[in-house]
């Protein structure tokens, strides 16, 4: 049975693993927009460049807990391998139907393809944090653990920003359709900015209470039709 949604993928994992994305993300994307700002160019190709980093910087964090790695062929990308499941990191671009074209790339398109490593689910580990709120019911984990794979699910990790804001963090099970496009399940946003209107919201003082400011109101003369 292939999962549905990434906690349902990711296992008892799910919690830690969405907190070591936020982390490692926004890191991320401090250092290319401060990049950004100090070199002062015109042009985003430096900012865009980071998608290596990030998923240098996500491998690196999950085989730091004990997680297996996987190599993509050809362009020999490492990803981290969590409960089973391929995670893979990606900046999403602002091209019209980016998501879809995901694997339009043959590295990209293995990711879909990758078998599962001989010891999987029982390595990695976060022993540091309490249970996730975000893991399956255990009978969910056990229908997980019986299905017999012979391709890895892939949790896709989208990263929307500019260099002057990280927009959202979002999370999906993907996979491929008849026609080789991506389709995403269980799309979920795993961090957003605060929204600028709560502040400014909270400067204002609320109608509840307070002094209404009358506006000031004054005659004016109105000149009548003139005679020329």
């Amino acid at each position: 049975m292939a999962p549905t949604s990434p906690a349902g993928a990711l296992g008892p994992h799910a919690g830690a693993v969405r907190d070591l994305l936020v982390d490692v993300v926004r890191t991320r994307h401090d250092l290319a927009a401060e990049a950004h700002h100090v070199s002062k160019t015109r042009y985003g190709n430096g900012f865009g460049a980071q998608w290596r980093d990030l998923l240098d910087d996500v491998h690196e964090a999950l085989t730091g807990h004990g997680f297996p790695s996987h190599k993509l062929t050809p362009g020999g990308y490492k990803v981290g391998v969590v409960n089973g499941c391929l995670l893979y990191v990606w900046r999403v671009s602002d091209a019209p139907d980016a998501v879809k074209h995901f694997a339009s790339s043959p590295t990209r398109l293995n990711c879909f393809d990758a078998p599962p490593p001989e010891q999987m689910l029982w390595e990695g580990d976060f022993p540091d944090t309490e249970a996730s709120e975000l893991a399956p019911e255990p009978a969910e984990t056990a229908t997980l653990v019986a299905a017999v794979r012979e391709k890895m699910p892939v949790v896709l990790v989208l990263v929307r920003s500019t260099p002057r804001q990280l927009q959202a963090i979002q999370w999906a099970v993907a996979g491929l359709d008849g026609t080789g496009l991506v389709e995403l399940h269980g799309l979920e946003s795993i961090w957003e900015p605060e929204a600028a209107s709560i502040d400014v919201a909270s400067d204002v003082e609320p109608f509840d209470s307070g002094a209404p400011v009358v506006p000031v109101v004054e005659v004016v003369a109105q000149e009548g039709p003139s005679d020329a």
